[in-house]
């Protein structure tokens, strides 16, 4: 009879020891931070009235603002991935 009763606790000691360790990996980036960056147009040679020149400046700006951001996003994402990651692993 006790030997029927030490069978249960015997699996549930088993079944409390095994332990399967979960490993995550660091998670993809979103495809839009992965993009190439737009390149900057380059000043015509043959421009030599000051519109040329500000329109150049502006479109140049506009891209590299729209670069900056992007920069900030990807550095956002992968601080509060690595965050996340680090402390997951940690537990």
């Amino acid at each position: 009879m006790r030997l029927l009763a030490l069978v249960p606790i015997l699996f549930l000691i088993g079944c409390a020891s095994t332990t399967v360790p979960v490993t995550m990996n660091f998670p993809e980036a979103p495809e839009p931070l992965l993009m190439e960056p737009e390149k900057l147009d380059t000043f015509p040679e043959d421009a030599d009235q000051l519109s040329d020149i500000l329109q150049n400046s502006t479109v140049n700006y506009g891209k590299y603002r729209e670069l900056q951001l992007k920069f900030k996003q990807w550095q956002r994402w992968y601080d509060i991935n690595r965050k996340l990651h680090k402390d997951t692993q940690e537990n």
